[in-house]
C-alpha cells in the first residue's frame, strides 16, 4: 500500500515518518459514524467541569447518540474500551506498545471518533475517582464513598498529581475539538490544497497517538493510587506529577499547532467555496446538484429533513426538480405569512397537477453567524411542523455560503426571500415569494418570465381577488352570487351599513357581505356584526384569513411594479392601489359586484350610505340590468366619486 498516496504526509523526521506510518495502518474505517461532538460535551463535563460534575453525566448527556453502522450501542463500546484500557495499565508492555494495540481497536473509527470514544473510557474508568477527589472536602457522602473504596484518607497529598491529571484532560479535550472543527469543514478533498491537507493529516495523526497514550497514562495513574498506601503516595506522588507534566506541554504545543492549521484550511475552503459559486451559480449545468450540494455545504452527507416526517433528505433526492430556497430569519415569518404560505404551496388544488415537481427548502440564518439558544429553539419547533424541506443543522452553515446569499441574492434579514432554482441549477427568480402569495402552485416553475406571463394572461375578477380568503367564498362566486366587500374602522359607519344592508335582504335581495379588516373588528363592531343575519352575513371574526387578503394585494402591487407596468395602463394595479389606498388611511369602503361583472362598484365613506338609501330606486332595474349596471344608472347623478 502507498500511504503517501493514500494519505499524504509532511514529515521531518524517518522517526516520525516510521511512527506515522504505523498509525495509518492501524486506521481501516468502515463508514461507523456518531456524534463525536455531542459525546465530548458529556465527556467535557465528567473530565474538566468543576465538583457538580458526575459519571452518570456521561451516559445522561450521551444517551442520545447513536453509533450509526455498528450493533453495539454506545454504552457497550465505551465499556469495551475502558475494560481494555485497564487491562493494558496492567501489562508489562510498554507504553507505546499498549497505545498501538488502542489504535488497531479503534480502527473502524474516524479519527475525531477514535479520540472522544478513548476520553469517553477514560471519563467512565477514572471519574468516580476523579468526582470524590473533587467533591470529598465539602461532602460528607463523597468521604464516605472514598473510605468504602479504599482511597487514601487523605486525598490532599495528591493535590499536584491531580492538577497535573486536569491539565492533561483539558489539553486532550482541547485537541479532540480541532479534529472535530476539521471534519466538520465542507468539501475539503474538492477545495482543500494537497499541501493543506497533508499537513494538516499528519498533525490528527501525530494527536492521536498523543491522545491514546496519555489517556494510558491518566487511566495508569489513577489506577495506581488507589491501589497504593498512604506511605507510598507520599514518596510517589511528585514523581508521578513530574511524568503528567512533561506531557502536557508537548500536547499543548500540538493542540496550537493544530489550531493554527485547521483555522488556516478553513480560511481556504471559505476563499475557494465563494469564488467557486460566483462560477457555476451563472451557468447552466446538465442538473442543479453540484450547485444546490454548494450551497447547502455542510459536511453531513445527508444535510437535508422533510420537515412533516422528519426523514432525512438526499441532496440527489433534488435532481431534476425547480428548487426553492427559502430564506429567512430562524423565526420564519409572522404566523398569517406562514399560514398564507402554505395555502398557497402545500394546499394549493393546483400542486395535485404537477405533483413533485418543485420543492421548497428552508435555509434560516441568523442576523449574525451565531446562533443562539432560543433561535435553535424555535428552529427545532418549526422545523418539526412545515410542509417542506429544511436544512437539519443550519448552523453548520459555511459562513462563505452565508456570504454569497446576502451579497449575491441580496438577502436582509427584514425581508425573506423565496430564490428559484430551474431544474439546471440556474437562478431563474431572485425572489418568487410574490408569485407564491398571488398564484400559489400555478406560477411553477416560479420564473421571472412565469411571472410576466400569468400578469399578461391575468384578468381583473372577484374570484382572482378572494382566491387565497376561503375556498367557500369562491364557490359562492361560481354559483353567481352577489358580493359586498366592506371594510371600516368606523363604529357608527358600521352600524349605518348594517342598518341598511338588513332592509334590503328584507325586501329580498340576496347578498354576500364579507367584512375583510386587516386589524380585528373592536369588541363593540364584532358584537354589531354578531347581530346581524349570519347566513347572508360573513362574520369577519370567523374569517380568520383576512390578513391574507391585504398581504396578497401587497405582493400584487409589488409583482406588478417590478414587472414595470405602471398606474395609466394597469387595470389591475389601479383596483389594487384603490383597496390599499382606503385600509392604510383607514377609510370605510365597500365593493359591490359578483363573478360575471366587468366593473365592480367602488364606493367610501358616505358614498355607500347614499347608494344604499337609493334602494328603491335601483332594486326595479336588477332582475334586467344586474345588480351592478343597476346600481351605477341610478346612483350615478348622486354621487361624487364611486367607480
Amino acid at each position: 500500500m502507498n500511504l503517501d498516496e493514500k494519505e499524504g504526509f509532511s514529515l521531518e523526521s524517518s522517526e516520525d515518518d516510521f511512527l506515522i506510518r504505523k498509525i495509518v495502518l492501524t486506521h481501516d474505517p468502515d463508514g461507523r459514524y456518531l456524534d463525536s461532538e455531542l459525546l465530548l460535551q458529556a465527556v467535557e463535563n465528567v473530565l474538566c467541569s468543576a465538583a457538580t460534575a458526575d459519571v452518570s453525566d456521561l451516559y445522561n448527556d450521551g444517551a442520545i447518540v447513536e453509533v450509526v453502522g455498528s450493533e453495539e450501542s454506545l454504552e457497550h463500546i465505551i465499556y469495551k474500551i475502558s475494560l481494555e484500557m485497564l487491562v493494558r495499565c496492567s501489562a508489562d508492555s510498554n507504553l507505546h506498545t499498549k497505545t498501538m494495540v488502542l489504535l488497531h481497536m479503534l480502527g473502524k473509527y474516524s479519527w475525531d471518533a477514535k479520540v472522544v470514544l478513548i476520553l469517553a473510557s477514560l471519563a467512565t474508568s477514572c471519574g468516580e475517582c476523579w468526582l470524590i477527589k473533587q467533591s470529598y472536602p465539602y461532602n460528607h457522602l463523597a468521604a464516605s464513598a472514598g473510605l468504602h473504596k479504599q482511597y487514601p484518607s487523605d486525598l490532599n497529598i495528591l493535590r499536584i498529581q491531580f492538577k497535573a491529571l486536569r491539565m492533561l484532560a483539558s489539553t486532550m479535550v482541547e485537541l479532540a475539538k480541532c479534529f472535530i472543527k476539521f471534519e466538520k469543514l465542507p468539501m475539503k478533498e474538492a477545495l482543500l490544497d494537497y499541501e493543506a491537507m497533508a499537513l494538516t493529516k499528519t498533525q490528527i495523526y501525530i494527536a492521536t497517538y498523543r491522545i491514546f497514550k496519555g489517556s494510558l497514562e491518566f487511566s495508569s495513574q489513577t489506577i495506581d493510587f488507589i491501589a497504593m498506601n498512604q506511605e507510598k503516595i507520599s514518596q510517589t506522588t511528585a514523581i508521578a506529577a513530574w511524568g503528567l507534566s512533561y506531557m502536557v506541554p508537548r500536547l499543548r504545543r500540538l493542540c496550537n499547532d493544530l489550531i493554527k492549521q485547521v483555522d488556516l484550511c478553513h480560511d481556504q475552503i471559505e476563499t475557494k467555496l465563494y469564488k467557486k459559486l460566483l462560477d457555476i451559480s451563472g451557468k447552466p449545468h446538465e442538473d442543479n446538484r453540484e450547485v444546490v450540494q454548494m450551497l447547502f455545504a455542510v459536511k453531513d452527507e445527508i444535510p437535508l429533513k422533510d420537515c412533516s416526517s422528519q426523514a432525512q433528505v438526499n441532496i440527489s433526492d433534488l435532481e431534476k426538480k425547480v428548487v426553492i430556497i427559502l430564506v429567512s430569519t430562524p423565526e420564519l415569518l409572522p404566523v398569517d405569512q406562514i399560514q398564507l404560505l402554505e395555502q398557497r404551496t402545500h394546499n394549493h388544488h393546483y400542486r395535485k397537477n404537477i405533483g413533485r415537481s418543485y420543492e421548497i427548502v428552508w435555509v434560516p440564518i441568523p442576523t449574525s453567524n451565531t446562533w443562539t439558544f432560543f433561535q435553535k429553539r424555535t428552529f427545532n419547533l418549526l422545523s418539526n411542523s412545515l410542509p417542506c424541506l429544511c436544512i437539519r443543522k443550519p448552523w453548520l452553515l459555511n459562513s462563505a455560503v452565508l456570504k454569497f446569499i446576502r451579497q449575491e441574492w441580496n438577502y436582509k434579514k427584514q425581508h425573506p426571500l423565496m430564490v428559484a432554482l430551474d431544474w439546471k441549477g440556474m437562478v431563474s427568480n431572485y425572489n418568487a415569494i410574490d408569485m407564491v402569495f398571488i398564484w400559489g402552485s400555478k406560477a411553477f416553475p416560479f420564473s421571472t418570465s412565469k411571472e410576466k406571463e400569468l400578469w399578461k394572461e391575468q384578468n381583473w375578477s372577484l374570484k382572482f381577488l378572494l382566491d387565497c380568503v376561503d375556498p367557500l367564498l369562491l364557490k359562492w362566486v361560481d354559483e353567481g352570487r352577489n358580493f359586498c366587500l366592506y371594510g371600516s374602522d368606523d363604529l357608527y359607519w358600521t352600524r349605518e351599513f348594517n342598518s341598511r344592508m338588513d332592509e334590503i335582504r328584507n325586501a329580498g335581495l340576496n347578498f354576500q357581505v364579507i367584512n375583510i379588516d386587516r386589524k380585528s373588528p373592536s369588541e363593540s363592531v364584532h358584537n354589531n356584526l354578531a347581530s346581524t343575519d349570519q347566513a347572508n352575513l360573513y362574520d369577519a371574526q370567523k374569517l380568520t384569513q383576512s390578513k391574507k387578503f391585504w398581504l396578497r394585494l401587497e405582493s400584487m402591487k409589488r409583482s406588478i411594479l417590478r414587472m414595470e407596468n405602471t398606474a395609466s395602463d394597469n387595470r389591475i394595479l389601479k383596483e389594487v392601489l384603490w383597496l390599499l389606498e382606503m385600509n392604510d388611511n383607514s377609510k370605510s369602503w365597500v365593493l359591490i359586484g359578483n363573478e360575471n361583472s366587468v366593473d365592480a362598484i367602488k364606493l367610501q365613506e358616505m358614498e355607500v350610505i347614499e347608494c344604499l338609501d337609493r334602494f328603491p330606486v335601483w332594486r326595479e332595474h336588477v332582475g334586467k340590468m344586474g345588480l351592478v349596471k343597476a346600481i351605477k344608472t341610478a346612483t350615478k347623478p348622486h354621487l361624487s366619486g364611486g367607480s
